[in-house]
């Protein structure tokens, strides 16, 4: 990423020497930015070895921790959680970490500190419905309109339910339309079910 940044910034500095219109300088910045948006596998893989071997290169302590995660390497993963400096990043990571500890206690305790955003409405309904709590599941699912965390929890409900060959049909019919991130969580989430680790 730091290449980048200089590449760019040369770029800028030479088409300054050269008196480029700065319409053009724009226009170049916003094709090379987006070309390099659009190569992240993070963001638009299409393919979750691709994007778990992205993270496993990342020298970022959070997609090391992503990494790790995804492995269930928990002690990895909360060591690296320690090096991560975004206190938004962290506490989301401590989340992930509680959630998959199953401490649920805990994790509402994180929530609660936390603003109003799908990954707290979606942590919730996901602790409600591990907890057996309906009411609490239909009030925080109502305030989720994102179909990737709606299409989860309808996973999560029927994995708790002991339902699994339709939670892996569910998964089959969302993981070609998933990209980056959240094709390899649906992706992780179906071999662990498949594997009978959940």
């Amino acid at each position: 990423m730091i290449w980048f940044f200089l590449l760019v910034f040369l770029f800028a500095f030479l088409m300054g020497i050269f008196q480029v219109p700065i319409w053009i300088m724009y226009a170049v910045l916003v094709v090379v930015g987006a070309f390099f948006l659009v190569r992240n596998p993070l963001l638009f893989g299409k393919d979750a070895e691709k994007v778990l071997a992205y993270l496993k290169k990342s020298k970022s302590p959070h997609y090391q921790f992503l990494y790790h995660s995804v492995h269930r390497d928990l002690g990895a993963a909360e060591q690296f959680m320690g090096k991560i400096r975004s206190k938004k990043l962290k506490q989301n990571c401590e989340l992930m970490l509680l959630m998959e500890q199953k401490e649920y206690g805990k994790a509402k305790a994180l929530l609660s500190k936390m603003g109003e955003h799908k990954t707290k409405w979606y942590a919730l309904s996901d602790i409600a419905i591990n907890e057996g709590d309906v009411e609490s599941f239909k009030h925080y699912k109502e305030k989720l309109t994102d179909t990737f965390f709606l299409s989860m929890l309808e996973v999560d409900q029927f994995v708790y339910d002991g339902k699994k060959e339709e939670a892996i049909a569910l998964l089959d019919r969302i993981i070609p339309r998933l990209r980056g991130y959240k094709l390899l969580s649906a992706y992780q989430y179906r071999e662990q079910i498949l594997e009978g680790r959940i």
